[in-house]
């Protein structure tokens, strides 16, 4: 036995090396094999055995102690287990003999989570399942135990992409009990005896897709001797849904509308976002009203916000209107009466004048196309149109943006209670990078200080004007475009850098947008002269954070189903443009589908091309590949389990001519 003595120095000896001992915190990093990382608050990696990662799961947040391997990289000891926020997940179930599992959807993470037999359920080998963690592995000698909570589906059936995904992204399928009792109470009929400044006479008009049916704009416009009176009547849910009611708060959780392919999911009950408060023809319904004057120049010289009963006299389609407007169609000339024709000929001119104004005093983005992705009966890509912007799509962005900036400007005046849409330029980190490429092309420019609006709008006015002649400027001016910072929500006006305004509110989408429901609950307790309520960041954070999973699961859906449908069109060849270089190839946008795959250009045995990781551009022995950059490729392989896409580079005027016999049917 050992005596006191000898029990204090071991004790002090213990603490003494514990004291020596360089902690650290971070997040497990799983890899495709058995290893993995932490990535250290500090940004540094730290290796993971394979035998320690068995202990921990994908984002574990852990305190570890960190060593040094005779190569000087950093080895990582696991501590303690702070965090795991991995409760829920999708994937695979897998039998091994008599033991059941499941590989969790979870890349790169590749190890099969068992499920005990008191936990298993009807599954079969293959079927898509939810599960949940019932014990982590941490201290039960790596072995991790989940159930199976939700059977989605076998990978065949019809649809089962999307309830996939929205399991995946645990997405809202249902509606609260209180919800749905708040929804049904709701009376139509009460929405015309709201005492409100009567417009039903105005011939407003809706401009949407045919297939619209939650329609939350109505424009009319007249010429005046200034210029025009432009008139935006935007839907009004919250006349009858009241702040902190459980339908407003289902619309916060929801955040916005998600049009899935195949699966969309409202943020308002569809019984009242396509009926109740959609501007429908012919209906009469509460609207918040922004009538602005706008001046010949496309300057806004005043403008008023008001609440009214308006009435929408025509639902239009973008097609015919453009056809109207363009003069290539006169469905709308002779069905329209003429008050009609002429607000629609009025709205064209004053966009146009509203355009030309953001040419010159704002920024405006390049025009991208749309594509139109048409399902089967088994929700399947059975074709895609791609669709170029009209001009009355055009029409409607220029009145949309014309009422937003206007309540930005009256949410100025009362601060801290609005959501903002803020885009603040480039991201903090790469403003040296931008000083120095800039300073390569345009030296006059390079101690301009780009954080300022002026000078970010200054910079890419200069490039968008000269990109067409000058080859260096337009290689600027797309290496630029990838270094600017998401758009987010806020509550302070810190301006859009993006589209070069100062301020920038949403107001225009309250069927659509919870940040648009909320701004009108705000702009009536204005017009009211009641004080409205206040938010902080911590809402707008959480709001973007339902924002972005919302549109990752989105595109994570429209891949994989476009890699089902590339599956089937193996070898056709397309033209495309480079949205990505790295050291091992490019990505390419393919035009006619919308979407990217990779072109490897690594090969074994071959050269390794040169790669300028500033300037995005990779050299080989024959070609120069940079962004933007139009080049010709045949689909080579499609992986539809991992949603990956594999190009092979092709002659170009080898394309123009296989083109015509080997792409797939589209629609012009």
């Amino acid at each position: 036995m050992l005596s006191k003595d000898a029990l204090s120095q071991l004790s002090q000896l213990k603490s003494n090396i514990v004291a020596h001992k360089d902690y650290a915190e971070g997040l497990v990093r799983p890899t495709a094999k058995r290893f993995g990382f932490v990535r250290l608050d500090d940004g540094r990696d730290a290796f993971l055995d394979p035998d320690q990662m068995l202990r921990v799961l994908p984002g574990d947040r852990v305190k570890i102690s960190l060593s040094e391997n005779s190569k000087k990289q950093l080895e990582a000891t696991l501590e303690a287990l702070i965090d795991s926020p991995l409760k829920t997940f999708v994937g695979r179930y897998v039998r091994k003999g008599p033991a059941h599992f499941v590989e969790p959807d979870l890349p790169p993470f590749s190890r099969w989570l068992f499920i005990p037999p008191q936990e298993r359920t009807n599954c079969s080998e293959g079927d898509l399942v939810q599960c949940e963690l019932i014990r982590h592995p941490f201290k039960h000698d790596g072995k991790a135990q989940i159930r199976v909570i939700n059977r989605i589906g076998k990978p065949d059936e019809a649809g089962i992409e999307g309830r996939y995904i929205c399991a995946k992204y645990q997405l809202p399928n249902e509606w609260s009990e209180a919800a749905t009792e708040q929804a049904a109470a709701i009376n139509p009929e009460a929405l015309t005896t709201l005492e409100r400044q009567a417009m039903i006479d105005t011939p407003f008009v809706t401009i949407d897709s045919e297939f619209t049916r939650d329609m939350d704009d109505a424009l009319y416009a007249e010429k005046t001797d200034t210029g025009w009176r432009l008139i935006s009547a935007i839907a009004d849910p919250s006349s009858l849904i009241e702040p902190g009611s459980a339908l407003e708060q289902t619309a916060q959780e929801r955040v916005s509308t998600l049009y899935l392919l195949g699966h969309p999911i409202t943020m308002l009950p569809t019984e009242l976002s396509h009926e109740t408060f959609s501007l429908i023809p012919e209906a009469e319904r509460p609207a918040v009203v922004c009538e602005m004057n706008i001046n010949q120049d496309g300057s806004i010289a005043d403008y008023r916000f008001s609440t009214a009963n308006i009435r929408s006299h025509h639902k239009l389609s973008y097609q015919n209107v453009s056809e109207l407007l363009d003069g290539s169609g006169d469905t709308l000339e002779k069905e329209l009466p003429g008050p009609i024709i002429e607000s629609l000929k009025a709205m064209a001119d004053c966009a146009q004048a509203r355009l030309s104004y953001r040419q010159e005093h704002a920024l405006v983005m390049e025009d991208r196309a749309d594509y139109q992705y048409w399902l089967n009966d088994s929700k399947k890509i059975e074709r895609i149109e791609k669709r170029l912007r009209n001009s009355a799509q055009k029409l409607v962005e220029e009145a949309m943006l014309a009422t937003n900036i206007c309540a930005g400007e009256l949410f100025n005046q009362h601060p801290q209670t609005a959501f903002y849409s803020g885009h603040i330029g480039f991201r903090p980190e790469r403003l040296d990078d931008v000083k120095a490429l800039v300073a390569e092309v345009l030296p006059e420019m390079a101690e301009l200080d780009f954080t300022q609006l002026e000078n970010f709008q200054r910079l890419f006015k200069t490039l968008r004007q000269n990109a067409e002649q000058s080859e260096e400027q337009a290689r600027l001016l797309s290496l630029l475009q990838r270094m600017q910072q998401a758009g987010s929500l806020t509550t302070q006006p810190v301006g859009h850098f993006g589209l070069g305004f100062n301020a920038y509110a949403t107001v225009t989408s309250p069927i659509r947008r919870y940040q648009d429901l909320h701004n009108h609950i705000v702009l009536k307790a204005i017009l009211n002269g009641e004080t409205p309520r206040t938010t902080d960041e911590h809402q707008a954070l959480a709001l973007q954070e339902t924002l972005s999973t919302g549109r990752q699961a989105s595109r994570t859906l429209e891949q994989w189903l476009l890699c089902q449908y590339l599956s089937e069109h193996l070898g056709t060849v397309h033209f495309g443009t480079i949205t990505g270089v790295s050291a091992r190839g490019i990505s390419v946008r393919l035009e006619d589908i919308g979407t990217d795959g990779f072109v490897q250009l690594v090969e074994k045995g071959q050269p390794k091309p040169k790669f300028d990781s500033r300037r995005l551009s990779l050299t080989t022995d024959t070609d120069q590949y940079f962004l933007d950059q139009t080049v010709a490729v045949k689909v080579k392989e499609v992986d539809v389990n991992s949603r990956r896409i594999a190009l092979e580079l092709v002659d170009q005027a080898m394309a123009e001519r296989l083109q015509a016999f080997d792409a797939p049917e589209q629609t012009p």
